[in-house]
């Protein structure tokens, strides 16, 4: 699936969130799916960014909620790629780092926990559709 599609159903997913915030519990739809790209491939951040922060102004009315912590986890991806290469653990760490504040920012523990399943549903999805491996049979 095209990360620039993804970017139009996480718009979407805000719509979503505005419109049915205090009816049922739900997950971040936009911060899922965004956060979801950004650790399936690092390089998206330039576009990425902005929306989270889209995301933080229209939800939150601010753009300190969430912005501030993507911009360190995906500097902190940058980083521990480059120097140790890629791997799992310092993307786990960048979800933390991301979704930690959410908790603060007044967001009721159900949509945060289907908000961080959510997320790696779709990482896990975009990321075995990039990655190809091949196995030779024994």
């Amino acid at each position: 699936m095209n990360y620039y599609v993804l970017s139009f159903v996480a718009l979407f997913g805000l719509l979503l969130n505005m419109s049915f915030a205090g009816q049922l519990a739900q997950p971040d739809w936009s911060l899922a799916i965004l956060l979801a790209i950004l650790l399936s491939k690092r390089s998206t951040w330039f576009w990425v960014l902005p929306l989270i922060g889209l995301h933080d102004y229209l939800l939150f009315w601010s753009a300190w909620v969430v912005f501030p912590f993507a911009v360190l986890a995906a500097l902190l991806l940058t980083y521990a790629d480059i120097r140790l290469a890629p791997g799992q653990h310092q993307r786990w760490v960048s979800l933390g780092l991301v979704c930690i504040p959410l908790l603060l920012a007044g967001i009721d523990i159900l949509s945060w926990l289907l908000t961080i399943t959510l997320t790696i549903w779709i990482w896990s999805m975009l990321s075995s559709k990039r990655e190809k491996v091949y196995v030779e049979p024994v």
